[in-house]
């Protein structure tokens, strides 16, 4: 039967009607915004920006491991793709006087008394990096008395070294790569500016073991040389002894982040998060009264490495303590503060110090130099 427009029966009162002006657009909306979220995470993928790295597999990291100088099985997954921590590159620098009215103007605070550091002076120019900004980067590609230099941090190995970033003769940006050996960061070279990413075949470098370990980079040969006089201490005592000192500003957008990465309970756990092999030797530990985790400073001296704890019940933490190791006479200074200190020569010749923690030492420096433990 043909009806009419007036011959069709009018819905009833308080019936549901799927139209714009009865509820219509928030299905709509909804659509619109499954749309807009679909077409956000496929736009990495698009544009090449897929991150590297599953997580689990080696291979999924795209790196040339051909000539790898390492034990592939030493060399794991963190859990994370590569630069998943993006570099900070080329930051701003504030004077460290001026921090006060910078914390005044800045919310929350960015660096204050008992705060970590990492510390070191090049060329005349105090420099430091706050560790609660190293947390959410790991690599700075930074410039410090003229020298541009990268400031590197492993959180699990609480360790800092700090080298010249002009490696094989050409200067050059490193990042996380996603991957870890002995619990210690393993970063890269990026492709420099203006080269094609695709054509650029990355080199692997372990922190601690101060050379690169795959790619072109290992295959020349090439290591990072830690410079001297890096320590971790606290604000107040890098500002006190240095007072022209120079801080990496953060980067606004890593505020947020930097509030939630926190490694306080790995310091205070018994636990690794990850392998690292050699283990300190147990009984070692117990007669020198050291944990897995206790805070150590590293210094170079001759061609080994001489491991000083800072912790040590035999001591007045807070006083200054000398020692003569194989003829070289050190000081070595513990301020206030979580696992902090500072070590030099007595006779101010520079001293190459790497801060870092017991079992990384053993780990990832003596099997490979000649190291001791300070008596």
């Amino acid at each position: 039967m043909n009806t009419t427009d007036d011959q069709i029966p009018a819905a009833p009162q308080g019936s549901p009607t799927l139209t714009f002006r009865g509820g219509g657009w928030i299905i709509a909306l909804a659509g619109l915004l499954v749309a807009l979220l679909l077409g956000w995470s496929l736009l990495g993928p698009m544009l090449g920006r897929r991150p590297i790295g599953d997580g689990r597999t080696l291979e999924s990291y795209g790196f040339d491991l051909s000539n790898l100088l390492i034990p592939r099985e030493t060399l794991v997954p963190s859990g994370n793709p590569r630069g998943f921590l993006p570099s900070l590159d080329g930051p701003q620098h504030l004077r460290g006087a001026e921090m006060r009215v910078y914390n005044e103007n800045n919310r929350p605070k960015y660096v204050v008394s008992l705060d970590r550091v990492a510390g070191i002076v090049i060329n005349g120019q105090a420099h430091a990096w706050p560790l609660s900004m190293m947390n959410v980067h790991e690599v700075v590609n930074d410039t410090v008395g003229g020298v541009p230099v990268a400031a590197t941090y492993s959180p699990l190995c609480d360790s800092v070294v700090v080298f010249d970033r002009r490696v094989g003769g050409v200067e050059r940006q490193f990042e996380v790569s996603g991957l870890l050996v002995d619990s210690n960061l393993v970063f890269y070279d990026k492709a420099p500016a203006g080269t094609d990413t695709a054509s650029h075949t990355p080199s692997l470098f372990v922190q601690l073991e101060f050379r690169a370990v795959s790619g072109p980079m290992a295959a020349a040969g090439s290591t990072i040389e830690p410079l001297p006089g890096v320590c971790i201490t606290t604000w107040q005592d890098w500002l006190a002894t240095h007072p022209e000192t120079t801080v990496t500003l953060r980067d606004a957008g890593m505020v947020r982040r930097m509030k939630e990465i926190s490694y306080a309970r790995y310091f205070l756990s018994p636990r690794l998060e990850f392998p690292a092999d050699p283990a300190p030797d147990a009984a070692t530990m117990e007669s020198r009264g050291l944990r897995l985790k206790s805070p150590m400073v590293a210094a170079k001296i001759g061609d080994g490495w001489v491991i000083v704890p800072i912790e040590r019940e035999d001591r007045d933490s807070q006083a200054p303590w000398a020692t003569s190791i194989d003829g070289v006479a050190l000081t070595l200074t513990v301020p206030e503060g979580p696992a902090v200190s500072r070590l030099a020569r007595q006779d101010g010749q520079p001293l190459a110090t790497v801060p870092l923690l017991y079992f990384a030492s053993e780990a990832l420096l003596a099997p490979r130099h000649d190291t001791q433990l300070a008596p």
